[in-house]
């Protein structure tokens, strides 16, 4: 006596183990490959790399030192506005207490004025910006470019200037060289990809 083929068996031979899954004619459910737009596994998009995507969590040392590079420069420019009025200041008393010569005095006293609101300006673009570095987005990063740029720029017309005219020395040199190569990096390390994607940071 033979009994009906139960669900799972072959019909060709009741007697067979039942197949495992889904009984004949139904698509198996489970496994195979994710749903389309969804990465393998789960979790979150990954980089090129293979990691993923994670926003960076602390400042990079790049930037750190961008950053401490725009405080100095611009810790200079100050200390020099502060220095050309004080030597306007003393120019204009000197001048001053000289019979027939206190126009020259005022003259002098006008130029270190002009000159301190340039140097305080440079100042101000540098420090600014970064002192903005924590919660900055791209345009802070931009400003320090540029503050960079022109502080690059004036040691370079410096150096032009001394070698066009046979006037360097040793010691000059060196100081432009050195005031040029922190500019120099200034920039560089504001440019890298771990710069772009501190100031691009998702900020909640």
């Amino acid at each position: 006596m033979s009994y009906p083929p139960q669900p799972g068996q072959s019909p060709n031979n009741p007697y067979s183990a039942p197949q495992q899954g889904a009984p004949y004619g139904y698509p198996q459910q489970g496994g195979g490959q994710p749903g389309y737009g969804y990465p393998a596994g789960g979790g979150m998009p990954a980089y090129p790399g293979g990691g993923p995507m994670q926003p960076p969590v602390s400042m990079p040392g790049q930037v750190v030192t961008a950053r401490v590079l725009l405080f100095i420069a611009g810790s200079l420019w100050a200390l020099s506005a502060v220095l050309i009025l004080i030597l306007g200041l003393a120019a204009n008393d000197a001048l001053d207490d000289i019979p027939g010569v206190g126009a020259a005095g005022g003259a002098a006293l006008g130029v270190a004025l002009i000159f301190f609101l340039i140097f305080g300006g440079l100042a101000a673009l540098h420090i600014v910006p970064a002192s903005m570095f924590g919660k900055g987005r791209s345009g802070t990063r931009i400003t320090g470019i540029i503050a960079a740029s022109v502080n690059a720029l004036l040691p370079l017309l410096s150096l032009l200037g001394q070698m066009a005219n046979d006037t360097a020395a040793g010691g000059s040199i060196f100081a432009a060289l050195l005031w040029l190569a922190t500019a120099v990096l200034t920039i560089v390390f504001l440019s890298v990809s771990a710069a772009g994607q501190w100031f691009n940071r998702p900020q909640y």
